[in-house]
């Protein structure tokens, strides 16, 4: 199989948020060093699962589980009853969990999710099952924060609906709540504290894989045609997007690299601007947060516009518009089966 080219991804040190791809011909040892960096701290170590949410350090961290506590077991409980809450939007028909279900990845299987008055939204949901080890939030990653990103939520008027005094107030009347707050070591309930519940478990949703066993050592997790699917993910260079623990999630990359995408598709529209819906700034056009491909089998249909209704036509796409190389179906389907090694196991 001949590949003709290889691509070695470079963090733009200036805004640490996109990539530049530079065409390296025939460079194979760099390419092969910058995989195995990409994946050498790729792994989840079932030692560090739950992470823990850090709500006061500049960013949300995780660090390695410690003895799980009887309090952190609490907030990951009342998170759970948080998300899964109707009442916590102003309509009382719609919880996190709506567009976020747990049987389908937390994502919802929509094109778009529908809001409070049942309009499609703008965007296709993405799954949050991963959401601990994304360094950026949301499709064009405008969020660096989880706490950010539950605000926008929250006090969308096309979605939760509300404000956080408000919100607060009416929890304190439930007197379950009100237990459920203490017994997770809470003092008050506010913002931060339900905030920081929620956070606790999506943070506790991530799971091992088969993939994390294989990188932690463990050769017999895959099969023969998923460690040629592995190979080929490496060598085509996938990797120099979908990097990192999360195999994304940590940067912003332009949708149409090597070739323009949405030139030659139906009418732009507001959505596929990208991160330049926010900075107002034209390198920013067609920039999003590179997906993580945790447990993306179970996801579809994929990209920020739902668009790509099956995976292998996602990674088609990715192939011809990100790599500019036109795969083979056998190359299709390699890669897609080494994609089902990241689906979470217990």
């Amino acid at each position: 199989m001949q590949v003709p080219y290889y691509y070695h991804a470079l963090i733009n040190k200036t805004t640490m948020n996109k990539i530049v791809i530079i065409p390296l011909i025939g460079l194979l040892f760099v390419f092969s060093t910058y995989s195995a960096f990409a994946h050498s701290y790729g792994a989840i170590s079932p030692a560090s699962i739950p992470a823990i949410y850090l709500n006061t350090k500049q960013r949300p961290m995780t660090i390695a589980q410690p003895p799980n506590t009887l309090s952190q077991k609490a907030k990951i409980h009342l998170g759970k009853q948080l998300f899964e809450d109707t009442n916590l939007s102003k309509s009382g028909e719609m919880a996190c969990s709506t567009c976020h279900q747990a049987s389908m990845g937390f994502s919802d299987g929509r094109d778009f999710s529908l809001d409070n008055q049942g309009t499609p939204l703008p965007y296709n949901t993405p799954s949050i099952q991963y959401v601990a080890f994304n360094y950026y939030f949301g499709w064009t990653a405008r969020f660096p924060h989880l706490q950010e990103h539950l605000d926008a939520l929250m006090t969308n008027p096309k979605l939760m609906d509300r404000n956080w005094p408000e919100l607060s107030q009416k929890i304190k009347q439930n007197d379950i709540y009100v237990q459920l707050f203490n017994n997770a070591g809470y003092d008050e309930i506010s913002r931060t504290t339900i905030s920081d519940a929620i956070i606790q478990y999506e943070y506790s949703l991530a799971k091992p894989s088969r993939y994390d066993l294989y990188i932690l050592g463990d050769k017999q997790q895959f099969s023969e045609k998923e460690n040629l699917g592995y190979s080929l993910f490496k060598e085509f260079g996938c990797s120099s997007c979908h990097q990192g623990k999360n195999l994304g999630g940590n940067l912003r990359q332009k949708f149409g690299v090597m070739k323009s995408y949405f030139n030659e598709h139906n009418k732009i529209e507001e959505r596929d601007l990208g991160y330049y819906t926010t900075t107002l700034k034209d390198e920013d056009r067609f920039y999003f947060r590179v997906p993580s491909l945790r447990n993306v089998t179970n996801t579809a249909p994929y990209f920020h516009d739902g668009s790509a209704k099956t995976l292998a036509m996602a990674i088609e796409i990715m192939f011809v518009y990100q790599l500019g190389i036109k795969p083979s179906d056998t190359d299709i389907n390699l890669i897609e089966s080494f994609l089902h090694t990241l689906e979470p196991v217990e």
